[in-house]
């Protein structure tokens, strides 16, 4: 339409002018924008949103590593994602890699840190490996830390929930990992090593929404 020398166009509010049949991988059903498979058109989905199926599972690499997609929430713009070292049937499987809220920087994804009420934890929280020369570590330093050292096959010794500054590491003691967890429930009610293993395979959330903006 024009008016004048004026011309009207109309909105396009479709954020994918060429949207394609959703996609499906494993256990992870209706892969739709801004998320695309490997194999599809490359006019679906948004580039930066790519996933993997490899052996009819969805995975997705953020720093060169792999993480399998455990779910994707398209309401509140949200994936969640595991370690793909983590087993489901191995309590003593751990992640292999660092990942925090610094590593997000120029990502295509945002460390989701929102809560669902004042009262309620953050919905991803840091989980912190730390390995030390002796045994015990003192509680009143390390509080709501857990000992691993029964994994033989790992050589980390004690799992704390939430950060560690390295300032408050104990002499000889070192931080070997850093991961992120989403399962919602207060750090002092996770007593064992069964329920860091629940977190570990539950996975973390990260958000897409704002990045997408």
């Amino acid at each position: 339409m024009s008016i004048g020398n004026l011309t009207l166009r109309p909105i396009n509010n479709n954020p994918n002018p060429k949207p394609c049949d959703p996609s499906s991988c494993g256990e992870i059903r209706n892969i739709s924008y801004p998320f695309r498979l490997n194999t599809d058109p490359k006019r679906c989905g948004h580039s930066k949103y790519e996933l993997s199926c490899e052996n009819n599972t969805t995975s997705l690499y953020l720093n060169s590593q792999k993480y399998l997609v455990k779910a994707i929430i398209y309401h509140n713009s949200t994936i969640r994602l595991t370690d793909a070292a983590v087993q489901n049937d191995d309590i003593c499987s751990f992640p292999n890699h660092s990942l925090s809220g610094f590593d997000f920087g120029g990502s295509s994804y945002t460390y989701s840190i929102k809560r669902y009420d004042r009262k309620s934890p953050a919905i991803t929280w840091p989980m912190t490996f730390v390995s030390c020369p002796y045994d015990p570590v003192n509680n009143s330093q390390y509080p709501h830390v857990l000992d691993t050292s029964h994994c033989s096959d790992s050589k980390y010794s004690y799992v704390k929930f939430g950060a560690l500054n390295g300032s408050y590491v104990m002499d000889l003691c070192r931080i070997d990992l850093m991961v992120m967890a989403s399962l919602n429930m207060k750090s002092d009610t996770l007593s064992n090593l069964s329920q860091v293993h629940s977190c570990l395979v539950y996975g973390f959330e990260l958000s897409w929404f704002i990045v997408l903006c």
